[in-house]
């Protein structure tokens, strides 16, 4: 192919960026990212100083001006402005016997209750507290010869357990990092009484809007709890505002099982629930319903025949018939639950096969039965122990 036939390389100038090729940028020669993306240096290097993304600096000397500014500067300071590490900065003041860089400005005296908050927490939590730095809270901690503060899982520490009480469980849950029934399992087995809010007074005109509006908006307007509300308006007697609640008369509760419960609440002007939960007090079936009562004679079948039986001739769901049963106290009597002296004397006298035939059970329970008894399975041409010490009936 000729030269003039050639194609050029596609030019990605002012192609979206991807996620892929921005994060190269400042690990990756801008020169060599160039000629992989198609793009042009001046592009790279400008979307790299955009992003405030430097190149990472190579090692290099140390120049008599930098070795000048050793002690007149903090370590981390002065590795940010000559783009080195705080530890080759610090490592190469340590070679040359250059001490540290002092404030001028007077240090500030350890309180005694400042020093005994050391090691009773994290340093970076005292240094907070204390409004120092970490790093001079580190060195007092280990100039003292107090150990670092670790907690054990599940540990409460001294000031955890003073502020027991002092505030809300869930307040202290929150604050330390902890589940509110742990907090309270802890309050509990201290025997500390709960958080308690000094309590406010009801004056006379909030008595008066007790009822007069929903429970809600009064706690809202008052700034107390709905609870609250609730309970003090109990005291007095006053009903809940526009209470649709009221006694059953006799009229009504003859419509109970008369009528679906959506048409009597409709006719009685009653809530759905109201009536469900009436019905349901007077044991009253809903006149569509496929369940019915049990009677008498349907009664005295369960625990002789089978569930699946005893539903076929009454019509009851076999759920039914064996929820029933159970509420009795009446066993299956297909299950057969119990092995009598009889039966167990057989076990290891034949073969389990033909011990399961002749007794009506299941191979299964056979051989379970005669292993949890110890009798050794049945071999002919050999005597096998038995229960009565060996010897034969």
């Amino acid at each position: 192919m000729a030269a003039s036939q050639r194609v050029k390389p596609r030019s990605r100038r002012g192609a979206p960026w991807t996620i892929a090729v921005l994060a190269q940028l400042g690990r990756t020669a801008d020169s060599v990212l160039a000629r992989r993306t198609g793009r042009s240096i001046k592009e790279i290097v400008a979307e790299r100083v955009r992003r405030r993304i430097g190149l990472p600096t190579p090692p290099r000397r140390w120049t008599a001006r930098e070795l000048r500014l050793l002690g007149t500067l903090t370590d981390r300071e002065l590795a940010q402005r000559l783009r080195r590490t705080p530890g080759q900065v610090t490592y190469r003041r340590f070679v040359l016997k250059i001490p540290p860089f002092k404030s001028q400005r007077p240090a500030r005296r350890w309180e005694l209750w400042e020093i005994r908050l050391l090691g009773t927490m994290t340093d970076r939590h005292v240094a907070a507290k204390l409004k120092r730095s970490i790093a001079t809270t580190r060195s007092k901690r280990l100039n003292m010869g107090i150990a670092n503060y670790r907690r054990l899982p599940g540990a409460w520490t001294k000031m955890e357990t003073s502020l027991l009480g002092t505030v809300a469980d869930a307040d202290l849950a929150a604050q330390y990092g902890r589940t509110e029934r742990a907090v309270r399992y802890r309050r509990h087995k201290l025997h500390i009484r709960r958080f308690q809010p000094k309590l406010r007074h009801y004056t006379p005109q909030e008595d008066r809007l007790l009822g007069t509006m929903p429970d809600q908006e009064a706690a809202r307007r008052l700034g107390r709890t709905v609870s609250g509300i609730e309970y003090r308006r109990s005291v007095f007697k006053i009903p809940i505002f526009n209470s649709q609640r009221r006694k059953w008369s006799t009229a009504e509760d003859a419509l109970l099982g008369q009528l679906p419960d959506e048409a009597v609440a409709r006719r009685l002007h009653r809530p759905l629930d109201s009536v469900q939960s009436r019905r349901c007090k007077l044991g009253i079936l809903k006149p569509d319903s496929k369940h019915r009562l049990w009677k008498p004679q349907e009664i005295r079948l369960l625990g002789k025949i089978a569930d699946k039986e005893i539903a076929r001739r009454t019509g009851h769901p076999a759920g039914s018939v064996r929820f029933r049963r159970r509420a009795l106290g009446l066993r299956d009597p297909t299950r057969r639950q119990f092995w009598t002296p009889a039966e167990e004397a057989l076990l290891g006298r034949a073969p389990d096969q033909q011990v399961a035939q002749r007794l009506g059970r299941t191979l299964l329970s056979i051989k379970n039965h005669r292993q949890r008894l110890h009798i050794p399975m049945y071999q002919s041409g050999r005597l096998t122990p038995t229960r009565n010490n060996g010897k034969q009936p």
